[in-house]
């Protein structure tokens, strides 16, 4: 111990590293106090478990992070100027650190996971982020802000007495193997030869997810997925097997494949007769089924009684992202793909919107976010959309007391009816994606606040009240225009609001969304019970429109329940199957979670399907086998 009061640095530095891990486990102390709902089924020692495992993941990022400073910091230099600098870019990684790990904890109620494929969409988004900062979050960004301020200027302060050095090269040589050592082992998070700790490598120690999630941090699995572009997690289920399984579970009777290499591109051999119907996809930003309600969104509440209710819609997964892409596209985004407008657009697909437009359709997209959100507007061109439009495109109609950050459903509703409208083509196929329903809730009109904004609920519910006020007006205009009778609309959610799911968290809840057909003039009213998923919706629309084309959809008709139906959903790095009788969650390894709803539920089945289905979407995609574009 004299020795470390002789050597300040290395005094500090030890501190440096306690303070670091303090903070790690303080933020994962505070995860599992104020969510302690998701982690209720873990036993005391399971939670031992991961918190002793949980400083493997901590050190990994201090050693990533702080190491190479520390070394820098070392470095036997006596200029006050080094040694300061060295002691505020500590302050600044650490005080960066913590303020991820923070952001993540905010997060962590929306998904129930770290952050992780988010970290890649982030700078889609910088806007609102600022603006939200500035707006909602201003004071306790001033707050951080004075902190930092504070503590730099009390580390430099402390610096000084850290820059006389007085120690033999003994003892400094000896600290820079103590510290590389710390960085090497660090980073590994092992001894052995096998490779550096990844975010898989967390079921080596944990058996379920809820112990996966309270072992790892928002730092570790952040930085993974963006130094990836995705995670990274290997299923080795036989393909061929794979691909065998899966065109028995998504191919109908009257469908063949037209090429072996492209083993999911399918085409029907029954002529069909080209029906004249029009389609408005409508994806409603965070809709959740239980709040469909007559008094909280009386016209969805009576569309879903006059309409085609699917009771068992599902999400693929937690982000608009991959609703987007299961809605529009019928791709499932599994874990360790790029993402759209990452990458994964070099794949070619087979493009609904250009099949539409090939055929005589109109086919525009727009939303209420601003048209880089996500690039939603470029992929849904990059899908043959002839149109896309963005916020920036729409003109405002009524005043509001607040900016909404993802804009005005009425305005865009009003902004497509006017579209269709004005239409040189007979019919049209159509896609919108709605935002209001978005957090933080926006103050839309006083008309509008229905029940207290000043609470969550009440500030969701208000925000649907608008939002189905909209949709109400939409279909007004369908009417007195003439294309009402004639058009199929399809609602259904990106995903599920994350604040309704804490009620009842379990992996059918998290992803259920409102899904429903609504045609009056052409369907008559039902209720549907069997499961479906996003993905369904373009074979759906193809069969419907009579397009007899080939194309590739990570699903099947709706309306087809020749064989048993399922949902494929993707959360973080693991993936899950859902049915009639149970759900699972997997590592693509290993059932990490299950839910059963029957007792004649065959989890190990509804594994083998899982691992199939994941494997061959993976496969295909990444190989560029997905759709064979003539």
């Amino acid at each position: 111990m004299k020795l470390f009061k002789k050597d300040p640095r290395a005094t500090f530095s030890l501190g440096w590293i306690v303070l670091s891990l303090f903070l790690f486990e303080f933020i994962r102390f505070l995860l599992f106090v104020v969510y302690h709902y998701v982690f209720a089924s873990l036993t005391t020692g399971e939670i031992l478990n991961c918190l002793l495992n949980g400083i493997r993941f901590d050190i990994s990022m201090i050693a990533l992070c702080l190491g190479p400073l520390l070394v820098l910091f070392n470095i036997p230099i006596r200029n006050k100027y080094y040694v300061k600098t060295v002691s505020f870019l500590l302050w600044v990684v650490l005080c960066s650190l913590f303020i991820f790990l923070v952001a993540d904890f905010i997060y962590f109620p929306n998904v129930k996971r770290h952050i992780s494929e988010e970290i890649i969409h982030v700078q889609s988004d910088l806007g609102f982020l600022v603006t939200y900062a500035l707006k909602s979050a201003l004071l306790p960004l001033l707050s951080v802000i004075a902190l930092f301020v504070t503590g730099a200027y009390f580390i430099c302060k402390f610096a000084n007495k850290a820059i006389q050095t007085n120690m033999t090269w003994a003892w400094q040589i000896g600290k820079f193997v103590v510290l590389t050592a710390f960085i090497v082992i660090g980073i590994r998070g092992h001894l052995g030869f096998s490779k550096a700790l990844g975010i898989a490598d967390v079921y080596k120690y944990a058996k379920t997810s809820q112990e996966a999630t309270l072992m790892l941090n928002g730092a570790f699995t952040g930085y993974h997925v963006w130094r990836k572009g995705g995670v990274d997690i290997k299923n080795n289920y036989p393909l061929d097997k794979a691909i065998k399984n899966t065109q028995e579970l998504l191919l109908a009777k009257n469908e063949i494949i037209p090429d072996e290499d492209y083993p999911l591109m399918r085409v029907s051999q029954k002529q069909k007769e080209q029906k004249k119907l029009n389609f408005v996809i409508v994806m409603f930003e965070g809709w959740n089924p239980n709040y469909i309600l007559p008094e909280v969104t009386p016209n969805m509440a009576q569309i879903k009684k006059e309409g085609i209710n699917f009771t068992n819609g599902y999400a693929v997964g937690l982000r608009s992202i991959f609703g987007f892409s299961a809605i529009f596209a019928s791709v499932p985004l599994v874990p360790g793909l790029p993402f759209f407008g990452y990458g994964l657009e070099l794949t070619t697909f087979s493009p609904p919107f250009k099949n539409f437009a090939d055929k005589g359709y109109y086919t525009f997209f727009a939303q209420t976010s601003l048209r880089h959100s996500y690039r939603l507007c470029a992929l849904a061109n990059y899908l043959g959309a002839e149109e896309s439009y963005g916020w920036e495109d729409i003109p405002m109609i009524l005043d509001y007391m607040e900016e909404a950050p993802f804009g005005y459903d009425y305005e865009l509703f009003q902004f497509a009816a006017n579209k269709i409208k004005n239409r040189k083509q007979e019919n049209f196929y159509v896609g919108l994606f709605t935002g209001i329903t978005h957090e933080p809730w926006t103050k839309t009109q006083e008309r509008f606040f229905k029940f207290d904004q000043n609470t969550w609920e009440g500030g969701y519910k208000n925000s649907l009240y608008y939002a189905d006020w909209a949709i109400g007006e939409f279909l007004k205009r369908a009417k007195e225009d003439g294309w009402f009778d004639n058009t199929v609309f399809v609602f259904l959610s990106d995903h599920n609001d994350h604040k309704a799911r804490e009620a009842k968290d379990s992996i059918k809840e998290n992803f259920h969304i409102p899904l429903i057909i609504y045609a009056p003039k052409i369907f008559e009213p039902k209720q549907i019970d069997y499961v479906v998923s996003q993905t369904d919706i373009v074979p759906t629309l193809y069969n419907l429109a009579g397009l007899n084309m080939p194309y590739t959809a990570f699903g099947k008709d709706l309306f087809d329940n020749s064989t048993p139906r399922f949902a494929l959903v993707s959360e973080g790095v693991n993936v899950g199957i859902i049915e009639k009788d149970g759900a699972i969650r997997s590592d693509r390894k290993n059932i990490i979670e299950e839910d059963k709803d029957a007792d004649n539920f065959d989890s190990a089945q509804a594994l083998e399907k899982l691992l199939s289905l994941d494997k061959a979407a993976y496969e295909l995609l990444q190989r560029n086998k997905w759709f064979k574009n003539e």
